[in-house]
C-alpha cells in the first residue's frame, strides 16, 4: 500500500462516497414507486425487502471474503453489481424486474460497506481510528444527505426512473475512483467460506423482515405459521454455525457485553430513524401542498445534521470514553421523539425538519460510538468479520423500521380514516353504504351523485370531509409510532446502562483534527 494511509482513506471515501448517495435516493422515491406499481402504504417495504435481506445477510460472508482475497477486489466487485442493479431500475416495465434489482443492490451493498469499514484498522493505530471513524461517518451522512434532495429535484423534473439512472452514474464513477487510485491489499489466510449458511441466513432475515407484511396481507394464522417456520430455519441456523469452523456470523463474537450491548442498541436505533423517516416521507408525499423536493429534504436534513456533528464525535472519540457519549446520543433521540409525537398533517416543513435534526443527531453519536466500541472489543484476526457481524446489526433495524414501522404507520392510518368516517357519517345520518363509499373514495377518489346530492344539502364536500378524516388518520398513525419508539428508546437507556463496566483504552492524546492538519497529512 502507499506510505501515506490518509491519501488512501481519502480517495477510498470519495469512492464509496457515490455508491452511499446511490444508494439514499431510493427513500424520497418509494411513495412515487409505490403508487406507480400500485402499493399501499402498509405494504411499501415489499419494495425494499430483497434489497435489505441481502445485504444484512451477505456482509458478514462478503466481510470474510475480504479478509482473503483483498477488499479492494471484493469493493469493484460491489461497485459493478450495483451498477448494474441500479441500471434494471431505470428500465423495469414490471415490478418484479424491479424486486430483482433491488436483490442486486443488496448484494453490492454486502459487498462493499463492510470492506470499507474494514480498512480502518488496516491503515490506522489506535489514536488515529476515532478521526478515522468520524471522517467515515462524515461521507457517509453526506452521501446519504445529499442524495434525499438530488432524488427530490429529479423526480420533480423527470420522474423517479431518472433517479435510477443517475444512481447508476455515479457508481459506476466510484468504481472508476478505486480502480484507478486504490492499491491492492494484502491477501489473508485462506479458508473455506460458509456459503450454505448465508444463503440460509439471507432466506431468514427476509422472512423476519416479512413478517409485518405476512400479517397485514395474510392475516394472524398465517403469521404464526410463518413464525413457526422462522424458528425451524433459526435453529438449523444456529446448528449448521455450531458446526462451521468459519461461521456467516460468530456466535463467539456475540457472547461479549461489548458486541452484544452494541448490537441491540444500533438494531432499534436505526429502527426508530427508519420507521419515523418513512412515515414523514409518506406523510409529506400525501401532502397536496408539499412538493417532492421537499419530501427529499427530509432526508436530507436527516443525514446532513448527522454529517454536520461527525467531525466533533471523531475527536471526541479519541478524548473521551465512546460510552458515555452514547449516552448523550440517547438523550438526543428521546428529544427526537417527543418532537415527531407533535407532528401532524398541517404540520410545517420546517417542523418536520426539525424533527430530523435531532433525529440525526442520535444517529451520529450513536453509530460512531458504537463503532468505537466494536473495534475495542474484537480480536484483531477478525476485523473483516467482526465488521461485517456490526454491519448486519446496524442494517438489520433498517429494513424492520421501513417495513415494521410502515406496517403499523400505515395500519395506524387506515384504521383511523375508517373510524373517523364511520363516525362523521353517523353524526351526519349517512347509510352504512354511504360511509363505504367514502372510506373507497381514499383510493378510488370518486363518490356516486346520490351521495354528492345528500352531503351537499348538509352543506359539506366531500373533498373537506375527506381531508378532515385524512388530517385524523395521520395523528393517530404518529402517535402510535412514536409512543412505541419512546418505549424502546427508555428500554435502550436501561441496556446501555452495562456499557459503564467495560474496560476501555487508555485515552490517547488530543488529536488535532483541523482542515490545514489534515490536507497536510494528505
Amino acid at each position: 500500500m502507499r506510505k501515506n494511509p490518509w491519501f488512501i482513506y481519502s480517495v477510498l471515501l470519495l469512492g464509496i462516497f457515490v455508491a452511499l448517495e446511490a444508494n439514499a435516493f431510493t427513500t424520497p422515491a418509494l411513495p412515487y414507486i409505490s403508487e406507480y406499481f400500485g402499493v399501499s402504504t402498509a405494504n411499501s417495504g415489499l419494495l425494499t425487502l430483497l434489497s435489505s435481506g441481502a445485504a444484512i445477510a451477505l456482509a458478514p460472508l462478503f466481510g470474510r471474503l475480504g479478509d482473503q482475497v483483498g477488499r479492494k477486489k471484493v469493493i469493484i466487485v460491489g461497485l459493478v453489481v450495483f451498477c448494474l442493479a441500479q441500471t434494471m431500475k431505470v428500465f423495469t416495465p414490471v415490478s418484479w424486474i424491479y424486486l430483482i434489482g433491488a436483490l442486486l443492490q443488496g448484494i453490492g451493498y454486502a459487498l462493499i460497506f463492510p470492506n470499507v469499514f474494514a480498512y480502518i484498522p488496516e491503515l490506522f493505530p489506535e489514536q488515529k481510528r476515532g478521526r478515522a471513524i468520524g471522517l467515515f461517518m462524515l461521507f457517509s451522512y453526506i452521501a446519504t444527505g445529499t442524495g434525499g434532495a438530488i432524488a427530490g429535484a429529479l423526480i420533480d423534473v423527470w420522474g423517479w426512473r431518472s433517479v435510477y439512472a443517475t444512481s447508476a452514474t455515479v457508481s459506476a464513477i466510484g468504481l472508476v475512483l478505486i480502480s484507478i487510485f486504490i492499491p491492492k491489499s494484502e491477501k489473508g489466510k485462506q479458508v473455506a467460506l460458509d456459503y450454505k449458511g448465508a444463503t440460509l441466513f439471507m432466506l431468514l432475515i427476509t422472512l423476519f423482515v416479512a413478517m409485518p407484511l405476512v400479517l397485514t396481507n395474510f392475516g394472524l394464522m398465517m403469521l404464526l405459521a410463518s413464525g413457526i417456520v422462522f424458528a425451524v430455519m433459526l435453529g438449523i441456523f444456529i446448528y449448521m454455525q455450531k458446526k462451521t469452523e468459519h461461521p456467516v456470523v460468530d456466535l463467539q463474537l456475540l457472547k461479549l457485553k461489548g458486541v452484544y450491548i452494541p448490537a441491540i442498541l444500533i438494531a432499534f436505533q436505526n429502527f426508530m430513524m427508519l420507521s419515523i423517516l418513512m412515515s414523514l416521507t409518506f406523510l409529506t408525499a400525501d401532502n397536496p401542498n408539499m412538493t417532492a423536493l421537499q419530501v427529499g429534504m427530509i432526508t436530507t436534513v436527516l443525514f446532513s445534521s448527522a454529517a454536520i456533528f461527525s467531525p466533533t464525535i471523531g475527536v471526541l472519540l479519541d478524548r473521551f470514553n465512546p460510552v458515555y457519549l452514547v449516552f448523550i446520543s440517547l438523550i438526543t433521540g428521546v428529544i427526537g421523539i417527543g418532537m415527531y409525537l407533535g407532528v401532524h398533517m398541517g404540520s410545517s416543513i420546517m417542523y418536520i425538519l426539525a424533527v430530523m435534526v435531532f433525529v440525526g443527531i442520535c444517529s451520529s453519536f450513536l453509530n460512531a460510538s458504537l463503532m468505537k466500541v466494536i473495534l475495542l472489543f474484537t480480536p484483531e484476526d477478525k476485523k473483516g468479520v467482526s465488521t461485517g457481524t456490526f454491519s448486519l446489526f446496524k442494517d438489520l433495524g433498517l429494513p424492520v423500521g421501513a417495513t415494521l414501522g410502515l406496517t403499523i404507520y400505515g395500519m395506524s392510518t387506515s384504521r383511523g380514516f375508517e373510524s373517523t368516517i364511520q363516525a362523521k357519517a353517523e353524526s351526519l345520518g349517512l347509510t352504512g353504504d354511504q360511509a363505504r363509499q367514502l372510506i373507497d373514495a381514499q383510493v378510488t377518489g370518486s363518490t356516486s351523485s346520490e351521495l354528492q346530492s345528500t352531503l351537499a344539502q348538509l352543506n359539506i364536500e366531500v373533498t373537506e370531509l375527506l381531508a378532515q378524516a385524512t388530517a385524523e388518520s395521520v395523528a393517530s398513525g404518529i402517535h402510535t409510532l412514536g409512543v412505541i419508539n419512546l418505549i424502546i428508546f427508555i428500554g435502550l437507556i436501561i441496556i446501555s446502562l452495562g456499557l459503564l463496566k467495560l474496560k476501555t483504552a487508555p485515552v490517547q492524546r488530543p488529536i488535532d483534527v483541523s482542515i490545514e492538519n489534515i490536507a497536510n497529512e494528505v
